[in-house]
């Protein structure tokens, strides 16, 4: 038995050359020590970690020194795992080391409720910003992969990836049309020359972002959400709910393009939900989403206004009164189905 037998979320590897394992079945939020037999098995892990670290840094072009990259994904016993470091006051070192899923699952897997599914993998729903937001650890990553694929499985075409590091194995064939280059970044403020280099092959039919969490990743975001109607970005960014994540995404977009930030984020965005692995299982874990539909043949009138009316307040940076957007829009969906969007 390996340590990748066991069921766990995260392994940390502690300055004195303990380990933690968190994550473990029926222990929740608590740390677990590792199990002697294993022990073995990490002796070496730290000095691999050091080494692998050391192997990506690159030179920055804007200082001409070496420098690290803040976290890698690194293999270990047929597991994949997503790695950062932390020194302390006296000089230890722990290293943290998150679990990667093997397997990207299916949309309909994940908990959500089964009309944001339906609705998401609808062929008018092909461009535009979709953003998945919640808090760390609570599953951002593996929706938006799973939506990515499926996106690629339905309707085909190819699919481009902007990770750091990449998590879930996207990279392949998706169906019988479709493909997922897979790739990854050493920093957000790469993003705009990786995404206009992958234009000049072949416009990717989606677009990956892993994770906003800087004004180049947002802008980016915006930007590109914009040029084309046959182009869908899919982004993951923290917000503990809907209004939080906006406000965040405008704020950091306002750094670089001020005047045109809530503009652009109101002309590009399909949808955000928001994920959260513990709320209550009535909601399927998403309790709030926005979906804004684009005009489309046969869209309702009051579909077109209501939307058109949202859009508004995001133009004018009116986030707050989206609460209520939000509930009339579940109401209007439990009582109706789809057919209201």
């Amino acid at each position: 038995m390996q340590l990748g037998d066991l069921v766990f979320s995260d392994l940390l590897l502690l300055p004195d050359g303990s380990a933690r394992l968190k994550g473990c079945p029926g222990s929740g939020q608590q740390l677990v020590a590792l199990p002697g037999e294993f022990e073995g098995e990490i002796l070496d892990l730290p000095k691999r970690l050091m080494d692998a670290f050391l192997s990506m840094r690159e030179l920055d072009p804007a200082t001409g020194l070496r420098v690290g990259r803040s976290t890698i994904r690194f293999q270990h016993g047929g597991v994949q795992y997503r790695v950062a470091d932390f020194q302390d006051v006296d000089g230890g070192r722990t290293w943290f080391l998150r679990r990667l899923p093997g397997t990207v699952p299916d949309l309909d897997s994940l908990g959500l409720p089964p009309f944001l599914c339906e609705w998401l993998l609808m062929p008018n729903q092909r461009h535009g910003l979709v953003l998945v937001a919640g808090a760390q650890a609570s599953g951002k990553t593996t929706t938006a992969s799973a939506l990515v694929a499926a996106k690629l499985r339905r309707f085909g075409g190819h699919g481009v990836t902007f990770e750091n590091p990449a998590e879930l194995p996207l990279g392949g064939s998706w169906g019988e049309h479709g493909h997922c280059f897979q790739t990854e970044i050493h920093g957000e403020h790469q993003l705009a020359a990786h995404i206009e280099r992958a234009h000049l092959y072949a416009s990717p039919n989606v677009i990956f972002i892993g994770e906003i969490h800087t004004k180049y990743a947002a802008i980016e975001s915006l930007r590109v959400a914009l040029g084309s109607r046959q182009q869908l970005v899919v982004a993951t960014i923290h917000g503990f709910d809907v209004l939080a994540a906006l406000e965040r995404l405008i704020n950091w977009a306002q750094e670089i393009d001020r005047a045109n930030a809530c503009e652009n984020l109101a002309n590009s965005l399909l949808a955000i939900i928001l994920q959260d692995l513990e709320c209550e299982e009535r909601l399927h874990k998403v309790p709030q989403c926005l979906l804004l539909p684009f005009p489309y043949d046969g869209q309702p009138t009051d579909s077109l206004t209501r939307t058109k009316g949202i859009r508004a307040k995001l133009r004018e940076n009116q986030l707050h009164p989206l609460n209520d957007d939000m509930r009339q829009l579940r109401n209007l969906i439990k009582d109706n189905g789809l057919k209201v969007l």
